[in-house]
């Protein structure tokens, strides 16, 4: 009888423990996340507290906010209402203890312009290492990664008029970032991104990776298609002074890196395009006449049986050195106006094939043997 009674308190006590233990918890874990956001150098940042699920091993931060130090003091540089760190249990599966990540309507804000305009600094989030506060947040390494419904702005409060455009709709999913899988293949990781862009332009990107060495290797095709240009007017007339009446635009690349070397192009082609409405436009008689001349050269230069600007600039090089090559990109103009337009699609002449290494190499010449 005492034996029972004794396992009821043994256990009565391990239950109490936890009920306090689940009460206080979060208190800790919102002061330790508060310190690790408040130490990221030149930004400052709080969140409102957290809740643990002690059974799925997971804890997820409310109201993530990150401010730029000296910065704008209204708009965030990330805002994050919910964001779910936890271990991947279908790694488990494959004998790896990792985690995963899920930021639900992040909003990242990014500031442009010339530096101490108006009392607004340039917010970037060029010159931090954003990923040793999130290891700092999540004990074990990241195998997956996912965003939902998230949003990316690019403000410029120098300019007239000030720009403001966006992607929204932004969903991405990386998986077996850390290679649980176990994969033997040159790229085991896999990111998909989609977005929808202002003037309703469709954007998507799917990667191949392997993010486990110093310098990723990557295979990506990448479309960002039907964009209507007017809707981009304040970015055009902020930065070229140029009013575009009618037009859609549309973006292809495909792009590998291997050891830090960057092999690819970028096609970008607009269609229908009209640059002056001299009917229409209330402006000054110098910008017609620029617009003008601009709307001429794109007149010149576009596939007239498809109404078609294009061109594909083809980009090589060292990562710290990338260059794009001027003849070709001149050549490929004159090539879509006058002998035949460029196709609305990746050209898949871009493809990752792995060097062989010294190992390689070395059983290769043994099997020959």
């Amino acid at each position: 009888m005492r034996k029972i009674k004794k396992r009821y308190v043994v256990l009565g006590s391990i239950l109490l423990l936890l009920f306090v233990g689940r009460l206080i918890l979060p208190y800790f874990v919102t002061r330790y996340v508060n310190k690790v956001l408040g130490n990221i150098p030149g930004y400052s940042g709080s969140i409102s507290g957290v809740d643990i699920w002690l059974i799925r091993g997971a804890y997820i931060i409310h109201d993530l906010t990150i401010f730029k130090v000296d910065g704008n003091k209204k708009v965030p540089f990330v805002d994050i209402p919910s964001t779910d760190l936890s271990v991947e249990w279908r790694a488990l599966i494959h004998g790896a203890v990792v985690g995963e990540v899920v930021f639900d309507n992040p909003v990242l804000n990014f500031i442009g312009g010339n530096k101490n305009s108006e009392n607004e600094e340039n917010q970037t989030g060029a010159d931090v290492d954003w990923t040793l506060p999130l290891k700092q947040l999540i004990p074990l390494q990241i195998n997956r990664l996912e965003v939902t419904q998230g949003s990316v702005y690019f403000y410029d409060f120098t300019t007239k008029p000030r720009v403001d455009v966006n992607l929204k709709q932004l969903n991405l999913l990386a998986t077996n970032l850390n290679n649980a899988e176990r994969q033997t293949v040159a790229l085991p990781s896999k990111v998909n991104l989609s977005a929808t862009s202002l003037g309703d332009g469709h954007l998507t990107i799917d990667m191949h990776m392997n993010v486990l060495k110093e310098i990723p290797d990557l295979d990506m095709n990448l479309k960002f298609e039907k964009i209507d240009m007017p809707a981009l007017n304040d970015f055009f007339l902020a930065y070229s002074n140029v009013d575009i009446e009618r037009g859609t635009f549309f973006l292809y690349s495909e792009m590998t890196v291997e050891n830090g070397v960057v092999n690819g192009y970028v096609k970008p082609l607009a269609q229908n395009v009209t640059v002056v409405n001299w009917k229409e436009d209330d402006q000054n008689i110098f910008n017609l006449v620029w617009q003008s001349m601009v709307g001429f050269l794109v007149e010149v230069f576009e596939n007239q049986k498809k109404d078609q600007f294009a061109t594909k600039v083809p980009m090589t090089g060292d990562l710290n050195n990338i260059k794009t090559k001027t003849w070709p990109t001149i050549w490929n103009i004159f090539t879509n106006a006058f002998v035949k337009a460029f196709e609305m699609k990746t050209d898949n002449t871009i493809r990752f094939v792995p060097k062989p290494t010294t190992n390689d190499k070395t059983k290769k010449r043994k099997g020959e043997g």
